[in-house]
């Protein structure tokens, strides 16, 4: 539970330093039956989405283990495979926008919560404020080039912290409330419907602020395949939930009690002796908060790559004893790029809060959707029980989107431009791939293709030594045995065809994962099945075969990988897909990842062949 405790927790549980100071502030007064009313909202938004949505519904959609976006994709995508139909291309594409958009919530989070922490400095001294920008600044960057080390070192004193915060929020809310219990009556929903009676416009406006009390609710789902359902479950219901809520009564109380409180009520709420240890304890935990937005994104990189929906990106595993734990270059440089434009440029918290929900919300909205079909179209669950449940929820997510639509001009248009531009990406790569297997499909089948040139009267030569040339499609004949058997005329002694192919499961089961054909003369062709989760390695792979190829033995040092460098050539569609996005396709293939990084293999044993691509 305390690992849970420090990386799960991260986001959802620094959301008190800004929800009910932006809810306050959307409203434009502290008037006791709109504060009343505001509190109520975020108390019951917590408790329908979080507690009802996530921890009891959302939550059981595990895909062998692993959640989050993608993972939940891939399972709705393996449920309809399971029962020979195809997933409606519709809900797949929303599972990409949905990875799209927490690709938003991944620069903003940093941004925000960073940036909230350091600003509790200006309640210590207003002389701090020239300080806030660059101090942030600071910090972040110290984060990122953090990243490449890995988390596993620091990650153990993560939990230790966020025990300590959430103490903190409970301790702190119980000092007010034990000054004014009557705040306790906030706990109705009376409250919020009486906002809502009197006040539509205003509630609606507020609701748009609510949203940021359940940011990193998506987090909950996304790592139960690093802590498990139970400890994350039994973490939010006996110290997460209570403490938040606490926490933000006690605000409340300091923001109808102490006149100018409601510009920084986490802070205020502090006794005026433990200022100092609040500012400090925050920046810790807007850190870690941080930490694990940050690692997530690069996890769902990983799976999305794995899945097809990425093309292929240096995945660095930081971790020998912790699965899942990847660093990903190039995602860390975009995350760092976008998270210092977004504190030079916005400049404040309160500024940013408006870039925040849009991304947060649309995540949440097509989590519920995919939620909707699992259950009706995978689960097997009566139209009317789907109904009963999802009903509500697409509702509860589709007004606190809507809530922040009129945000877009202020902010929000940043994690929509990025969520749309990457959509763009991660569609067209998943459609070109497509096409490109396809294409692929069609090659002569390997065993006919050998057969044939042995059997010509200029058959190549055989030379000693392994040659191993990964395929995309089972049975099919490589392009890079085709170039290099009609180009320079040679077979090796023993000739491995290997295809890789990723399952919409997280893990395979070894006794199922590989599958070896005899082709004769020496040829083979070897077929390994792997998770999302798992990152293949051929000469490991080639290593278990020991034994299973004749009498081969596999040894490196006479082994040769041969891969087809593969160039889109415009207009190889024949208008399946619009030429600019053959372009785009053409683009990430040719800055994609090498196929030896992907594979674990050493640049000295590869030879690289260039081969145009058929879409």
């Amino acid at each position: 539970m305390l690992g849970a405790l420090g990386v799960v927790f991260g986001d959802i549980g620094t959301s008190p330093i800004y929800a009910l100071r932006q809810g306050v502030s959307e409203s434009g007064t502290a008037d006791a039956a709109v504060v009343m009313g505001i509190l109520s909202m975020i108390v019951w938004a917590v408790v329908i989405v979080v507690m009802g949505k996530y921890v009891c519904y959302v939550m059981r959609a595990d895909n062998q283990g692993e959640g989050g976006i993608v993972a939940l994709t891939a399972l709705v995508r393996s449920g309809y495979e399971q029962q020979g139909r195809r997933v409606p291309r519709l809900l797949l594409m929303a599972g990409l926008f949905g990875a799209a958009m927490f690709y938003g919530d991944s620069m903003i989070t940093p941004a925000v919560s960073v940036l909230s922490g350091v600003e509790g400095l200006r309640q210590v001294s207003t002389e701090f404020q020239p300080f806030v920008v660059p101090l942030a600044v600071l910090i972040l960057v110290g984060l990122f080039l953090f990243q490449r080390r890995g988390t596993a070192v620091v990650g153990k004193a993560f939990g230790p912290v966020m025990s300590v915060w959430f103490i903190y929020l409970a301790a702190v809310g119980v000092y007010r409330i034990a000054q004014h219990p009557d705040i306790l009556l906030a706990l109705s929903p009376a409250h919020a419907w009486e906002l809502v009676h009197s006040h539509p416009a205003l509630a609606f406006t507020i609701l748009g602020a609510v949203i940021l009390a359940l940011t990193g609710a998506e987090a909950l789902y996304a790592d139960i395949g690093h802590y498990g359902r139970r400890a994350i479950r039994f973490a939010w219901l006996i110290v997460v939930f209570p403490s938040i809520v606490i926490g933000y009564f006690g605000q409340a109380v300091t923001i109808l009690h102490q006149p100018g409180a409601a510009q920084q009520p986490f802070f205020f709420a502090a006794p005026s002796w433990a200022l100092i240890p609040t500012v400090l304890i925050a920046l810790l935990a807007t850190v870690i908060a941080s930490q694990a937005v940050i690692s997530g994104a690069f996890s769902m990189t990983s799976q999305a790559i794995e899945l097809g929906f990425l093309p292929r990106l240096r995945v660095v595993e930081t971790s020998s004893s912790h699965r899942g734990q990847v660093y990903v270059p190039a995602v860390n440089t975009l995350l760092f790029g976008a998270v210092m434009f977004l504190v030079l440029v916005f400049r404040s918290s309160d500024r940013l809060t408006s870039a925040y929900g849009i991304a947060v919300g649309l995540t949440m909205l097509i989590t519920t959707v995919q939620m909707v079909s699992l259950s009706r179209n995978v689960w097997g669950w009566p139209r009317v029980a789907v109904l009963v449940i999802s009903a509500p929820l697409v509702v509860v997510d589709a007004l606190l989107v809507a809530a922040n639509v009129h945000k877009i001009p202020q902010g929000g248009w940043f994690p929509v431009a990025v969520g749309i531009v990457l959509f763009v990406l991660m569609a067209t790569w998943h459609r070109g791939s497509e096409l490109a297997q396809r294409h692929a499909s069609r090659a002569q089948p390997v065993a006919e293709f050998l057969r044939d040139a042995l059997a010509r009267a200029d058959a190549p030569a055989r030379v000693q030594g392994t040659a191993v040339y990964p395929g995309s499609v089972p049975g099919a004949t490589p392009s890079a045995l085709t170039s290099n058997v009609r180009h320079n005329r040679v077979l090796h002694q023993t000739t491995v065809i290997f295809t890789n192919r990723s399952e919409s499961a997280p893990r395979v089961d070894e006794h199922t994962r590989i599958e070896v054909r005899d082709l004769g003369s020496g040829c083979y062709e070897v077929i390994s099945r792997h998770g999302f989760t798992e990152r293949p390695n051929l000469p490991r792979l080639l290593e278990s075969l020991n034994g299973q190829l004749g009498d081969w033995r596999f040894d490196h040092k006479h082994t040769t990988y041969f891969l087809p460098r593969d160039e889109a050539m415009p207009g190889c569609s024949h208008g399946q897909i619009s030429r600019w996005r053959e372009r785009l396709y053409g683009a990430m293939s040719l800055h994609s990842a090498s196929s030896a990084d992907y594979f674990g293999l050493r640049s000295e044993d590869v030879v690289e062949l260039g081969v145009q691509v058929v879409l």
